[in-house]
């Protein structure tokens, strides 16, 4: 006859920590999985651009000009693209291109090739500024290229910088004599180029998903996205431009 076998306080001991054991073993991989994943999921803030005024101004984008040598190149889609980063740029409101392109059509104008032509169009559209230019080099195919030539039209400089407005004379002769190009900016960015790939890494933090496979090399597959980093540069250089023309304007 057998007699039925006790279990030891050490098993027993075992049995009730062991799990335990393993239980806090998990949690603390578990927490140290979720604070890899929350760090890897970090958000950064993007670059943002900012006017050189002291208010609100509100601009407008003309239809660019397609001179890159292919008619691939869709320029509405462009001049769309340069509407929305410049919407982005804290300091400025614009209205959509499409409206643009609407008072354009009532005034039988096909592009604005003229400062006539730019005091017109600001005037019909109540706006503070316009951008007019070229598309210069367009390819889409990896590494994509584009490049774009700008100039700001400004309706006078009281509208730019509080200090001109006792220049009344002056903005007065400007302005019967239609607006001046206030600031320009031009570039061609290939994406073969590291300086250009060091200037689209820099522009996609803060703008990419944690989560895309892509990563910043996004902006290298889509064109309309390369497209905005292309604008986003060039908007740079010309409010870069527009701020060193107020400031000599103020010490004038």
């Amino acid at each position: 006859m057998t007699s039925a076998q006790s279990i030891s306080p050490s098993r027993r001991h075992w049995s009730v920590e062991g799990p335990r054991w393993i239980l806090a073993a998990a949690l603390i991989l578990c927490h140290l999985g979720l604070a890899s994943c929350a760090e890897s999921h970090k958000l950064s803030q993007p670059n943002r651009l900012a006017a050189p005024y002291q208010w609100t101004a509100l601009w407008a984008v003309a239809p660019l000009v397609n001179e890159s040598g292919t008619s691939a190149a869709d320029t509405i889609q462009i001049s769309d693209a340069l509407t929305e980063e410049l919407q982005q740029v804290n300091g400025i409101n614009t209205i959509p291109v499409t409206r643009t392109l609407a008072v354009m059509h009532r005034l039988r104008m096909r592009a604005v090739t003229s400062p006539e032509d730019a005091r017109k169009l600001m005037e019909t559209l109540g706006v503070d500024g316009l951008i007019v230019g070229n598309v210069t080099a367009w390819d889409p195919y990896k590494p994509p290229t584009l490049g774009l030539a700008l100039q700001l039209f400004n309706t006078h400089d009281r509208l730019s910088s509080p200090r001109t407005a006792s220049l009344s004379d002056q903005s007065n002769e400007t302005s019967r004599a239609g607006p001046t190009a206030a600031a320009q900016a031009a570039g061609i960015f290939d994406a073969s180029d590291h300086a250009t790939l060091e200037a689209l890494a820099l522009f996609a933090t803060g703008r990419t998903h944690p989560d895309s496979a892509y990563g910043s090399d996004i902006y290298l597959v889509k064109m309309d996205l390369y497209t905005k980093f292309v604008a986003h540069q060039l908007l740079a250089k010309l409010l870069r431009n527009e701020h060193e023309r107020l400031a000599a304007l103020n010490e004038y």
